[in-house]
């Protein structure tokens, strides 16, 4: 098993302990699922594929490149620049 720490920014981190706070309520658990199981268990739920499609996703949208068998769909224009 792999060990990593990463730091996350504290509105990321609070939507962790809300969900845990919310399962609590909803599951009517004693003791919820902790915001770091819930981390652990969403960085685990996902296959290389769906890592890889979710990045290629976001990655064409924020450069404007065509959707994968939608060559004529652009996220923007061609014409549009991609400026902070």
């Amino acid at each position: 098993m792999m060990h990593i720490t990463v730091a996350l920014p504290d509105d990321v981190a609070q939507e962790y302990y809300t969900a845990s706070e919310k399962l609590k309520e909803f599951l009517e658990l004693v003791q919820p699922p902790d915001a770091q199981t819930l981390m652990r268990f969403m960085l685990a739920g996902f296959t290389s594929d769906d890592i890889t499609a979710h990045f290629d996703k976001v990655l064409r949208n924020i450069t404007g490149a065509p959707m994968p068998n939608e060559t004529d769909t652009w996220v923007f224009s061609p014409g549009f620049e991609n400026t902070p």
